[in-house]
Order: structure tokens, then sequence, then C-alpha cells
């Protein structure tokens, strides 16, 4: 098992972000600003997934059996294959959705510079996935 001391630095980050976008939220007095609810989201993101993986480790440190058929479990061919084939179909549903999601943004009038960063977005995962199609396909 990876040392746990990772998830307590983070955590302690984590919660440390969230207290500090909670109190930028308090103390400002413009609602223009995205950097409190920013720090919010990234912070409650960093310390639930940081606590979450303290609790799974701890539970599971208890039970050496446990501990050893999950290890398994996630490592079993037939489950890498369901995980990567469901990333695979998540990614083709992926690709309509958001583009008709930019054409309601831009219907609705949205600012032009957020339909820019989603398209940017957008376009670095098609991207991605160009380039490793052509990498595993040159290793195949």
């Amino acid at each position: 098992m990876k040392k746990m001391g990772f998830y307590y630095i983070f955590a302690v980050l984590g919660f440390a972000v969230l207290v500090a976008g909670l109190w930028l939220l308090k103390a400002s007095q413009s609602s223009s600003s995205i950097a409190p609810y920013l720090c919010v989201g990234f912070g409650c993101g960093i310390f639930g997934h940081n606590v979450g993986e303290l609790i799974s480790r701890h539970a599971v440190k208890k039970i050496p059996e446990v501990a050893k058929r999950l290890e398994i479990e996630e490592n079993d061919e037939r489950n890498i294959t369901l995980r990567n084939r469901a990333q695979a179909k998540a990614y083709n549903i992926m690709l309509p959705v958001f583009g008709a999601l930019f054409v309601s943004f831009g219907l609705m009038g949205v600012e032009l510079k957020v339909i820019f960063l989603l398209i940017t977005a957008y376009l670095f995962v098609c991207g991605c996935s160009v380039y490793y199609r052509i990498k595993y396909e040159k290793e195949m």
C-alpha cells in the first residue's frame, strides 16, 4: 500500500482551500468574482477525495484478506477491460453532447470568452484522442 501521508497532506490542503474560499465568499462584496467559488469547488473535491481514500484505506488495513481481494479485483484483466470500454463509451457520448452544449450556449448569448474556453478544452480532449490513437496504432 502507498504511504498515507500524501492523503493527509492533501486533505488538509483541500480543507484549507475550502475554508479560504468560504472566507473569500463572505468577505467579497462583488458577486462577479469567481475565485471564491473556484476555491470552494476545488477545496471540496480535493478534501473529499483524500478523506474518502483515507477512510477506505483505514478500513481495508484492518482486514488483510479484503485488501488482497480488492487488489486482485482492481488489477483483474476483465475489470480493466470493462473500465476501458466504459470510458470509451462515455467519450463517444461526450462528443455530441458537448457539441449540442456549444450550440445552445451560442444561441443563449453566453459570453464569447466562455464559449472559446469550452471549445478549447473540447478540442484538447479530441486532440489527445487522436494522439493516443496514432500512438497505439504504431504499437500494435
